[in-house]
């Protein structure tokens, strides 16, 4: 046998179909770390059943399956075929070729095929059972394997043994026979209890089974003779029937004739009443009209008062609204007067702002024609014909030079002087403007703060009382809701106890519970039942525990349920077939008796629903019991019917047939299975309502909480507006304070500058005069001429630029009183508008006050005149006398017709009393034959379904049985059950069966003693058969480990030896070795080469013992040096006529001595791909 080929379809890396053949020989399969070469063992080890995901380098089962690439996507399904050849029959099989498949899909489902059919794990395993290859075998040995021996304790090592023994299947059996004994033994144990169990039984069991033979035997006998007295009853019943109907149709026809008599007087007493009443309408008429006429009159007298109080009161409106417009027309005046005088004032301010801007323009002008510059240009020329003369005399000339020198100087600083002075007061000007300016936009910037102060008050206001408004709601919606959410838990509470019929008797409940067990099965009473809410109490209190009656479909579902009850013994109760039960009604006469006294509401029935088939139930519970509103009028209507039936109040006050009452209240009045369903209804209708006012009232409160926000932005803003203006007013206010600092720095500035000028003039002056007084002598007659004319000039420049002084002064002194002119009639602007608003308001008024005026004069035109109001009282109180005459004669009338009535009604009500008597005395009657009936109904129905005997059957002249001695044997034989007490009728069989399985179980203890014997010995073979091979196995491996070690090592020795030979089920297994030059020792103390070598060698030894057709070795001899490496090749390549080997390597010294070579690429990231190299070939082709 070896293997064929395998093909893998999305296992792990190889997403592709990929078919690998393996011919014979020893096949390669390389490739670098990571390529998927692993996979491929892997494969072959999950195909023939691996059930191991971890063993498979996986978490779960699933991770098998192709996850996926940077290019590709997962797949869904992995499957892996191998093929076996079989033609030696090496497998105990028909087939000369086996195909193992696996499939795995990613929702977890698998499957198993053999020959391309599929089949079970189980089968799998079978097939390669004992034959040293599939799971657990050494057919496919992994770097992990090696491992595995020398990392292993003795007694693990023990199964490598065991797989070469064969032993496996008888280990399997052991097993499967050890649980057996196991269970055999629970189950013997079990017997034995319950043997033991039932033999306490039997004794009491047998004595409660004679006691109750003996109590069925007489409760026979007892029963025949119940069944003769019913009969003898019956017979009785049914011969005093007829007598009954006999008085009844006599006292009915009584009652006819009293009740026509009793309708005639009634229709005559109705008539009367009519015609009484007729005439008692026209008197109520002619009253209202009375007081109608009287109403006139003293409407008309207080219209008459009221007019003439009108007239006083509007007149003095009239004259106080007249002095008002006079007093407003003079106050308009006075406004009109100081309007007047403050535009002339206007005018006058105006004329005087223009004035002195007039004078500043011809201040400007006078400036503009005396110029500086005119008088300069002259000095240049005198100073031109001063140098000609200095020229011509040396001397004169330098100190003329010189003075000239000094002049040009000081002429310079005084130039210099007086323009920073002119700076200045033009500077301090515009200071001035610009701070008048900036104190207006500063007044301006506090009204507009304000302003905005006062809409952000507003707005803060509005915003506390909206926001208190949303916490008042949203504390409203909270407490609705946490009412809401206790209603839904009360209504949750009382459906839970509903559904789970907490509120229903032991027996209903048990039923109830079972009702789908047994057909015909409809539910209580409670459950179809439509009430109003005011009738619930009554109704609950008229059914009372007929609440809980169960409604059937008929008496065989009736039955069932009696039976289930009994035999189960879970309680009784009250069952109402539909087929069978009749409806109860009360008499027309009671009715119509009732429905005229006050308090009747009605006839119960009447007063609730259920569906239709079911109303003779409802007229059987509910039919002949009358509704009343109280206590007092449910007693009086009792009394007028001669307490002939229950009354039932509506807070649930009965007053019971015959005239006794029930009453009063308990804590548990409110516990009624009806008012736990009314009280459920309301609170699931109370509940809805609830829901939508608190959705309704949510979405208030969101409007209201989004309003609110809207309110808190604009706040927001406006805080944030009044900030900005604040700081508007801070930065204009700090202006002002500097400009006004500055304003005042220029005025002292410019006052400096004005005494130094005026010093340095005055210096100037008196150092001229001294100079030209020294000179004066030495300067020639034209030098002095020339002189005297420049000094002149200069004198003249001094006082031009000493006027254009003055004019600057005088300009700016204009300027600023221009604007001080200018803000006053800003001011008259201001208080002429307001006057114009005292005017507009003043006439505003004065035309509501004439509007006033015309309506009272309108008032007072249309007034009516007091003669016509006494002519329409004079009418009204004649119209009255006539009225009261009318009365009077209609009130004679109806006393007459009262008498007449009065008779009448003391006639009907002695008819009256006689027909109740003739009443009382036919519902005697008719209530005996009723309870006869009732009677006869229940025995014929009690002989029909208990005896099977029907009316027909009384006839029999057999029947006529001795009462007296029926009714002895009764009384004896119940005198006889009594002494035997209580009794268990079920021990009668309970015995029978306890009997039975006594026999039975002992019996089946002597089989599992026997079974146990029989598996015990089993165990014992096989254990004997395990030691036999496993002893043998194990020598014949020591012995072929000896041999391949020298062949593997190249000399020293080894062996196995037994860790307990005495005890050849459990002993382990060491391993010991002695390499080339050493002294033997333990494995464990090798180094990791020579551990490796040596376990690659037991694992040879083990496949020489038991050789296997195919050997898959998947990176084994990683751990080995490159010269061991080449032994191991060397080794493989001698075995390789007797087993096929396929080993999965990167070593070189492995790769060498293969016959095929398969390389595992990865040319695509994440996929695995086979290339196939024929090594034969290649030799070839090279030779």
């Amino acid at each position: 046998m070896q293997l064929k080929s395998i093909e893998i379809i999305g296992f792990k890396s190889f997403a592709d179909k990929t078919l690998i053949h393996f011919p014979g020989g020893m096949t390669g399969i390389v490739g670098p770390n990571g390529s998927g070469k692993s996979n491929i063992a892997e494969s072959i080890r999950w195909v023939m059943g691996e059930q191991s995901a971890k063993n498979l380098r996986g978490s779960r089962m699933p991770d098998v399956i192709f996850s996926g690439s940077a290019d590709r996507r997962s797949l869904g399904m992995a499957s892996v075929t191998l093929t076996l050849d079989n033609s030696d029959h090496f497998i105990k099989t028909p087939f000369d070729t086996l195909k193992l498949s696996r499939k795995l899909f990613r929702n977890g489902d698998s499957s198993y095929y053999l020959n391309e059919k599929q089949c079970r794990l189980k089968d799998i395993t079978d097939l390669f059972l004992d034959t040293g290859i599939g799971q657990g075998s050494l057919s496919i040995i992994s770097q992990g394997n090696v491992e595995q021996i020398f990392n292993s304790k003795p007694e693990d090592r023990r199964s490598i043994i065991e797989n070469v023994a064969g032993v496996y299947k008888y280990k399997q059996h052991k097993t499967t026979a050890q649980k057996e004994i196991d269970q055999t033994t629970d189950n013997l144990n079990r017997v034995e209890d319950i043997i033991s169990e039932l033999q306490s039984q039997m004794a009491p069991l047998e004595e409660q089974s004679s006691l109750a033979t003996d109590y069925l035997d007489q409760k026979k006998r007892l029963d025949q003779f119940e069944k003769q007295q019913l009969i003898l009853a019956t017979k009785k019943l049914m011969a005093a029937s007829d007598q009954l109907k006999q008085t009844v149709a006599e006292k009915s026809d009584l009652v006819n004739k009293i009740y026509t008599q009793v309708r005639r007087d009634e229709n005559d007493r109705d008539k009367l009443k009519a015609k009484l009443t007729q005439n008692r309408a026209k008197i109520d008429h002619i009253n209202e009209q009375i007081l109608g006429a009287t109403e006139r009159i003293q409407s008309l007298k207080s219209q008459h008062q009221l007019s003439t109080q009108e007239k006083s009161f509007k007149d003095a409106d009239l004259k106080r609204i007249t002095e008002q417009i006079k007093l407003t027309d003079k106050q308009i005046d006075d406004f009109q007067v100081k309007l007047t005088q403050s535009v002339d004032a206007g005018k006058r301010l105006s004329a005087k702002i223009a004035a002195k801007q007039a004078d500043f323009d011809k201040l400007s002008e006078a400036q503009k024609a005396n110029s500086v510059s005119v008088i300069e240009s002259e000095i240049d020329q005198l100073r031109n014909q001063y140098v000609d003369l200095l020229q011509q005399k040396t001397d004169i000339k330098n100190q003329i030079t010189m003075k000239s020198h000094d002049e040009k100087q000081f002429e310079q600083q005084l130039g210099s002087q007086q323009e920073r002075i002119n700076k200045s007061s033009e500077a301090l000007g515009k200071l001035r403007i610009e701070l008048a300016q900036k104190q207006a936009a500063f007044t301006k910037g506090q009204s507009n703060l304000q302003e905005v102060s006062e809409q952000l008050a507003d707005l803060t206001n509005l915003m506390n009382t909206r926001k208190q408004a949303v916490d008042s709601s949203q504390a409203n919606w909270l407490a609705a809701l946490k009412i809401a959410e206790q209603a839904k838990a009360k209504a949750e509470s009382l459906k839970n106890l509903h559904d789970s019929y907490r509120g229903f008797y032991r027996g209903v409940a048990n039923l109830l519970k079972r009702k789908n067990q047994l057909p015909g099965i409809l539910g209580p009473v409670s459950d179809y039942l439509t009430i109003e809410k005011r009738y619930v109490k009554a109704i609950e209190t008229a059914l009372g525990a007929q609440t809980q009656h169960i409604i059937v479909e008929d008496n065989r579902a009736a039955s069932s349920a009696i039976h289930l009850l009994t035999k189960e013994r879970l309680g009784r109760v009250t069952l109402l077939p539909i087929s069978t039960i009749k409806s109860r009604q009360l008499s027309q006469t009671i009715i119509h008796e009732s429905q005229g006294i006050d308090g009747f509401i009605g006839v119960a029935a009447d007063l609730v629903s259920m569906p239709d088939n079911l109303a003779q139930i409802k007229g059987f519970l509910l039919g002949t019991t009358i509704i009343a509103d109280t206590l007092d009028h449910a007693i009086n209507i009792s009394k007028q019917i001669n307490h002939r039936t229950r009354i039932v109040t509506l807070d649930g006050q009965v007053v019971n047939a015959g005239g006794s009452l029930t009453g009063g209240a308990s804590r548990n009045d409110n516990q009624g299975v009806l008012i736990q369903k009314a009280e459920l209804e309301s609170l699931n209708q109370s509940t809805a309502q609830m829901d939508q006012k608190l959705a309704e009232n949510e979405h208030r409160l969101q409007s209201a909480k989004v309003e609110l926000e809207k309110i808190t932005a604009s706040h927001e803003r406006g805080q944030q507006k009044v900030f900005q203006i604040r700081q508007q007013i801070d930065a204009l206010e700090n202006q002002c304070q500097s400009l006004q600092n500055t304003v005042e720095e220029k005025q002292r500035e410019l006052a400096t500058l004005k005494l130094a000028l005026k010093n340095s003039a005055q210096a100037n002056q008196a150092d001229d005069k001294s100079q030209l007084v020294d000179r004066q002598a030495a300067i020639d007659k034209q030098v002095q001429a020339v002189n005297d004319d420049l000094d002149h000039k200069r004198v003249q420049l001094a006082n031009v630029k000493q006027s254009a002084q003055k004019f600057a002064t005088e300009k700016q002194t204009l300027r600023e009183a221009i604007v001080i002119e200018q803000q006053k009639m800003t001011q008259l602007q201001v208080d002429q508008a307001a006057i114009n608003k005292q005017i507009a308001a003043h006439q505003q008024n004065r035309v509501q006050l004439l509007k006033q005026q015309d309506h009272l004069a309108s008032e007072l035109s249309a007034q009516v005149d007091a003669g016509t109001l006494n002519k329409q009282i004079h009418a009204a109180v004649d119209n009255q006398r006539a009225l009261n005459a009318t009365q009077s004669q209609l009130k004679a009338t109806v006393e007459s017709a009262q008498d007449h009535l009065d008779q009448l009604n003391q006639k009907i009500q002695d008819e009256q009393i006689n027909l109740n008597n003739a009443k009382y005395e036919l519902t005697s009657q008719q209530a005996a034959a009723t309870k006869n009936r009732q009677n006869l109904e229940t025995n014929f129905s009690t002989l029909e379904t208990t005896y099977q005997i029907e009316q027909t059957d009384l006839a029999n002249p057999d029947w006529n049985w001795d009462e007296k001695q029926v009714v002895r044997q009764i009384k004896m034989l119940r005198t006889g059950i009594d002494e035997i007490g209580p009794v268990n009728i079920g021990a009668i069989q309970a015995f029978k069966e306890v009997s039975k399985r006594f026999e039975f179980l002992t019996s089946q203890k002597q089989d599992l003693l026997e079974a146990k014997d029989h598996l015990t010995a089993t165990m014992r073979d096989m254990d004997d058969t395990i030691t036999t091979k496993f002893a043998k196995a194990f020598k014949q491996v020591s012995q072929a480990f000896s041999k391949v070690f020298v062949d593997m090592f190249g000399g020293g020795e080894a062996k196995l030896v037994l860790t307990n030979p005495d005890d050849m089920l459990d002993t382990g297994i060491e391993i010991m070795v002695k390499p080339p030059g050493k002294n033997y020792r333990n494995l464990n103390l090798l180094s990791g080469g020579e551990k490796a070598l040596t376990a690659i060698t037991l694992l040879f030894a083990i496949i020489k013992v038991r050789p296997v057709p195919f050997c898959i070795l998947d990176e084994a001899e990683a751990a080995l040096d490159s010269f061991n490496a080449d032994r191991f090749a060397k080794y493989l390549k001698r075995f390789g006529d007797e087993t096929q080997f396929v080993v999965i390597t990167h070593r070189k010294e492995t790769m060498i001595y293969a016959d095929q070579l398969y390389g595992v690429t990865m040319q695509e990231s994440g996929v695995s791909k086979v290339v196939t190299v024929n090594l034969d070939h290649l030799k070839a082709e090279v030779s």
